[in-house]
């Protein structure tokens, strides 16, 4: 491993053109690669909406949302 190291220290100029020729090689590569502007990636969601009159937030969530959000917890992916 010394050795390469002398090798490239001793030998500056190559070292910077194979550093350059690697660089715009990158640059290329990854100008290469297939990119699309708007992917189309679908995220998973689920919309719960529960409407009782006359009750409190508080009162709501105890009795009625709770229990009923039990219901999904074997749906894979609950809670992510």
């Amino acid at each position: 491993m010394e050795q390469i190291i002398r090798a490239a220290i001793q030998r500056s100029r190559a070292t910077l053109l194979l550093f350059i020729f690697i660089l715009l090689g990158g640059v290329a590569a990854y100008q290469a690669i297939p990119k699309e502007a708007n992917p189309d990636v679908v995220i998973p969601m689920m919309y719960v909406s529960m409407a009782l009159e006359g009750i409190s937030l508080m009162t709501a969530s105890a009795f009625s949302f709770a229990p009923w959000s039990k219901s999904f917890e074997h749906c894979r992916g609950y809670g992510k």
